[in-house]
Parts: structure tokens; sequence; C-alpha cells
């Protein structure tokens, strides 16, 4: 059993709580059963499973998929974990490759900040048949707080990070990027029947949009009718609605 929390192995996985050492090494975390049952159910590679000695959910599940445990500490397992009451086991899981747009309905995170939305809107875009882009702006997609938000989404649909902040990488995939704002006349009910695939663009939670991408010739703003008054809604609930539209219009 590791009880120091600065063993070489724990050292290496707590490092994948950062973004540059995500990317270096192609790895991040989960937590709990749930997830890494779902990521073996994508085929995800599983690098390395951490729990402790009376965690037989985790010893059970890891036996039925051949993967070895290592034993650790509580206070080994919680210094490993990015919750405040983690749940083991902590599995670091190798990140799918695949960075190249499809020409499908798309979800665009443009420079969303917040984990927790980013986490919420990649579940529900999983859940409606969408794939889902970040800009180079964008949190993490592969944070551990992301992945923990989406409860699995990330293993249910394709994700893209790194994406330019220009609406022509889209419309060169085979996409006609619409814009959430609510300055925009359009209503989003009338503008997502098209046959050909969209990507719905959702702007940074604080700032919105910039000017040059809601005036950009490619791009067709959209608004959300707010009979209430409300000016705007949470952009994890605004992307929710967009894609949810754009389900029951989906030719």
């Amino acid at each position: 059993m590791i009880t120091s929390t600065h063993n070489p192995r724990i050292a290496a996985a707590r490092k994948l709580r950062r973004t540059q050492e995500r990317r270096a090494t192609g790895l991040t975390t989960v937590e709990g059963p749930f997830l890494l049952e779902e990521a073996l159910a994508a085929g995800i590679v599983i690098s390395e499973v951490f729990a402790t000695e009376d965690d037989g959910a985790a010893a059970a599940l890891c036996s039925d998929a051949g993967l070895q445990v290592t034993l650790v500490s509580e206070r080994v397992l919680e210094s490993l974990a990015g919750s405040v009451t983690p749940r083991g086991p902590i599995s670091v899981i190798a990140i799918p490759d695949g960075n190249e747009l499809e020409a499908k309905d798309t979800l665009v995170l443009w420079d969303i900040g917040d984990p927790g939305n980013a986490g919420t809107m990649v579940r529900t875009a999983a859940a409606l048949g969408f794939q889902v882009a970040a800009t180079h702006g964008s949190v993490d997609l592969w944070s551990p707080k992301v992945v923990r938000a989406a409860v699995g989404g990330h293993f249910r649909t394709k994700l893209i990070t790194g994406l330019r902040a220009e609406p022509g990488e889209l419309a060169v995939a085979g996409l006609q990027p619409v814009i959430g704002t609510a300055l925009a006349t359009r209503k989003a009910e009338e503008a997502l029947g098209g046959n050909e695939p969209v990507a719905l663009i959702i702007g940074n939670e604080a700032h919105g949009v910039p000017d040059e991408l809601v005036n950009d010739p490619v791009v067709q703003p959209v608004s959300l009718a707010m009979p209430g008054g409300t000016e705007s809604l949470n952009a994890g609930v605004a992307a929710g609605i967009l894609m949810y539209l754009r389900m029951l219009q989906r030719p």
C-alpha cells in the first residue's frame, strides 16, 4: 500500500490537474467507479487505478476488466482527488485521439471558462447527439473538474480542443455557424431546421462573443425568446435549449 503523498507515481498522477501536464502526457484522471466503468466501456486505455483497501466496488470492477489496483491510504487518495469528499477509485486514463471536426451538429464552446458549465454542456451535447469543440481560450475539456461535471459525457461523444478563434474553420468543415446572442432579431427556432449540420456557438459567460464574430458574414446570429424579461441565461442552460431545438428539427 502506498502511504506517502510524495510517492513518484502519486506525484505524477497529481500533476495531471495541470493543463500543460495533461497536454504533455496525453493523460488525465477520473474519479469514482462510474467514470471508470464508462471509460472502460468506451475502450479508453487505463494506465493506473488507485483505490483504498476497503473499496470493494473498485476491486470487483478492475478484476472483471483485468486491471491491477494500486492500494493507497485515505490520505493519499484525498491528495489525488479534486473533490472535497472524494469517492475512489482515482484512475489515470489516456485522453482519446481525434481532434478533427466532423460534418455533424456541433456545440462550440467559445472561451467558456467555468468547468461546471463546460461539463454540463458536454453532458447535454452527448445526450442530444452533438460533438463538442472548444476554442483555445476555453477551459480544458479534459480537466478532471470538467470530466466530473459531465458525468460520463466525455465517453459518449467526440471532443475537439484547440479550435482556432475564427468561424471560417467551422464553415470549411461543412458546418453552418449559428451563434446564440440576446441581441439577435432572428429567433432560434426559425433558424435551426436546415439540412446542413450546424455549429451552435456559446460565448464566454461574462463577455459573450466578440462583435467581430457576431458580424462575420458566415455566422447566423439567433436569440431565444424570453417573455419573462430576463436579460440573459446561464451559458449551459442556453446551450441546452439551443441543442434541443435543433434536435427537434434535425433532418
